[in-house]
């Protein structure tokens, strides 16, 4: 990096200084040098020219003919544009003239010569009218992709820059990042430079509010087509979150399946809910699919080719539709197969693998995104797609003679459903009814109002399972041993001492929630009790993450008693846990502000500020805090990416977001919110 300030030299004459004078800017090198501070902690170094004796300009040129891969120059300084000429932008020297270069011209340095080494320089200018080099028309025009010069100015083309402000904010915002006040989603290896520059234009704005005299910051521009990607990736700031070795959103999976390109494919989500394991936050390593040997028998001969081309499977929330869709995916999809062996080898049948399966997570994804997935995962180039985006007749000619298995899972979830469901899902099921060897599809959702058409079809084709019509006599013994294989993994009750203790509560986990030999359910009424509004899995998952906060049980009998103490509704086992933790408010007052989060989820930042009303605060969490508390809850919640790179999150499930919005202070506090 360079870094330079530059100072006026003192008047000649004696006397007050003329009233057009500039502001020495005596403090010009102390702020260049604590941005150069901030950015070395990104693992920057000073630029040193060869030349001690160099002037200014030819500095600068050093700097950018220097064979470094990745160059920050940051200036502060006056800036003036030319009366004459180009009219350019011109950096003031010590002495109070132009230098005779215009900044222009240090960018065209580093534009105009794509067949020598130039860094990808940022330029960081802290200088009045320095929105002149963000827009030179030239520089607008080239794509985003081949560009290796961008600016970061402090203001605009015809404004001026006040009291080192951008200097400031800059060294703030960078500041941030390295000390986890502001963060980006650890996946990404950069902190994308958009990113960097609103935080930056946030602050600046902040400072004017304070200050007075209204300052925005320019930037480089880039037209509204091009693809996010080129600035997401631009190296200047390394993220401190990355990871490596867990950034993709193939974490914990074996890089031999690195290779899958479509994020709509959401492997990981297959391969989680394969695995069965997040209950316990356990990741990949080991599956704990239990039970469903019916639909698991079925769903494999029908991946394997047999019966008609439509399927089905519905049931109610957390039943365990993803689970039964993750596990056989896994085994069939030829990228998944080997890596995911320890998810799916213990199934009683096993589909065979499939080289032409496409699949997506419909979650949070459109029309144009889901289609667009199943195009790329059959082979389509992004120049085959047609102007107005893949019809399902498209697809059907895409997959060939032979033919394609399309899985979408969690269409219940997605962007317009409805419209996902009548334009592509609808005539894809009907023409694989048909008999049309072009596509087999399997469709995965609740069943909602949106899908009356798409169930009905498939019930009408013998082709409709559904989870909830389970007998309890299965789910019980399903449910016991998923719990039994929990407790057997790495807990106290893998003990020789306690093994007994954990038959007991694995046996009274499994009794309470379906209603088998449970006392209490009998001495309320002889009748037959009614069925679980939320699915076993989940609920005995959730309630054993408690369990194990508690101190083990040795006893059978307490054990057992324990197990049947597990609530059957899904915001009683919420609030059993928020009550171990009644002595930190800000837990439940952050979960309700997640709860309140619409889309792809709410940022940090904006949790911080929504949790202060569930605290009776007027001011915001810290930071620190909140990264603290979503720590802590990390079980209850689903993380996204937003365009920027921020981490966005909501509550996994959407029952206990409606829980929350509805009761955000609790029960000693019900109808504090207006």
């Amino acid at each position: 990096m360079l870094a330079l300030g530059v100072s006026l030299e003192g008047p000649n004459h004696e006397g007050p200084p003329p009233l057009d004078a500039l502001d020495p800017l005596l403090k010009a090198p102390q702020h260049a040098a604590y941005v150069s501070e901030v950015v070395r902690e990104f693992g920057y170094r000073q630029h040193h020219p060869a030349d001690s004796e160099i002037d200014l300009g030819e500095e600068i040129r050093s700097a950018l003919k220097s064979p470094a891969e990745v160059l920050i120059v940051h200036l502060v300084a006056h800036g003036r544009l030319a009366d004459t000429g180009e009219r350019g932008l011109h950096v003031v020297g010590v002495d109070g003239s132009n230098l005779d270069d215009p900044v222009s011209s240090w960018i065209s340095l580093i534009e105009s010569h794509p067949d020598k080494p130039r860094p990808l320089t940022l330029f960081i200018l802290d200088l009045c009218h320095s929105g002149v080099a963000a827009t030179l028309p030239w520089h607008q025009e080239m794509p985003a992709g081949r560009r290796r010069a961008w600016v970061i100015a402090a203001t605009g083309s015809q404004d001026r820059a006040f009291d080192y402000r951008l200097s400031r904010a800059t060294r703030t915002v960078l500041g941030n990042y390295r000390d986890g006040t502001s963060t980006v989603d650890r996946s990404y290896p950069y902190i994308p430079l958009p990113t960097v520059g609103r935080e930056i234009a946030r602050e600046v704005a902040s400072l004017s509010a304070q200050e007075g005299f209204e300052q925005l910051v320019d930037g480089s521009r880039v037209a509204f087509i091009e693809r996010v990607e080129d600035l997401e990736e631009l190296p200047f700031f390394p993220n401190p979150l990355y990871n490596g070795r867990s950034s993709s959103v193939l974490s914990e999976v074996d890089p031999g399946i690195a290779s899958l390109v479509d994020e709509a494919f959401d492997a990981r989500h297959f391969m989680l809910r394969g695995a069965g394991s997040e209950p316990l936050d356990r990741g990949l390593g080991q599956g704990y699919f239990h039970g469903r040997e019916r639909e698991v028998s079925l769903l494999t001969d029908w991946l394997n080719g047999e019966g008609s081309g439509f399927r089905v499977v519905t049931g109610k929330p957390g039943v365990g539709k993803s689970g039964l869709l993750g596990v056989l995916v896994c085994a069939a999809h030829p990228q998944l197969r080997e890596s995911a062996r320890n998810l799916w080898f213990r199934l009683p049948v096993k589909p065979a693998c499939n080289d032409r399966l496409a699949v997506v997570h419909a979650r949070r994804r459109d029309l144009d995104q889901i289609a667009d997935s199943v195009a790329r995962q059959m082979g389509a180039r992004d120049k085959d797609r047609p102007a107005d985006g893949w019809e399902a007749e498209q697809l059907l000619r895409l997959a060939g003679p032979g033919g394609y298995t399309l899985v979408i899972d969690g269409l219940d979830e997605a962007e317009r459903p409805d419209d996902i469901t009548q334009a592509l899902l609808l005539p894809l099921a009907r023409a694989a009814l048909a008999g049309h060897i072009g596509i087999r599809l399997l469709v995965g959702t609740r069943s909602e109002p949106p899908f009356t058409a798409l169930l009905q079809l498939a019930q009408e084709a013998d082709g409709l399972i559904n989870l909830d019509h389970t007998q309890p006599d299965e789910i019980y013994q399903a449910v016991r041993r998923y719990v039994g294989d929990l407790l057997a993994d790495d807990t106290p009750y893998a003990a020789r001492d306690t093994v007994n203790a954990a038959n007991a509560l694995a046996e009274g986990i499994a009794e309470r929630l379906t209603g088998k030999g449970d006392p209490t359910l009998c001495e309320v009424s002889p009748d037959e009790p009614k069925p679980l509004g939320w699915g076993e899995f989940l609920v005995a998952g959730l309630y054993l993450h408690h369990v194990l906060t508690l101190p083990t049980e040795r006893d059978p009998g307490r054990a057992r008693d324990l197990g049947l103490q597990v609530p059957r509704d899904l915001p009683d086992l919420l609030e059993l846990d928020l009550a171990r933790r009644a002595d930190q408010p800000d837990v439940r007052a952050v979960l309700a502000a997640v709860a309140h989060a619409r889309g792809s989820g709410m940022p940090e930042r904006i949790i911080a500020n929504a949790a202060a009303v569930f605290t009776h605060g007027t001011d915001a969490l810290p930071s620190w805090r909140v990264q603290e508390v979503l720590e802590h809850v990390r079980f209850y919640l689903r993380q996204d990416i937003d365009t920027d790179g921020t981490t966005l999150y909501r509550l996994f499930h959407e029952g206990l977001a409606e829980h929350l919005r509805a009761d955000p202070f609790g029960p000693q506090e019900q109808g504090q919110l207006p």
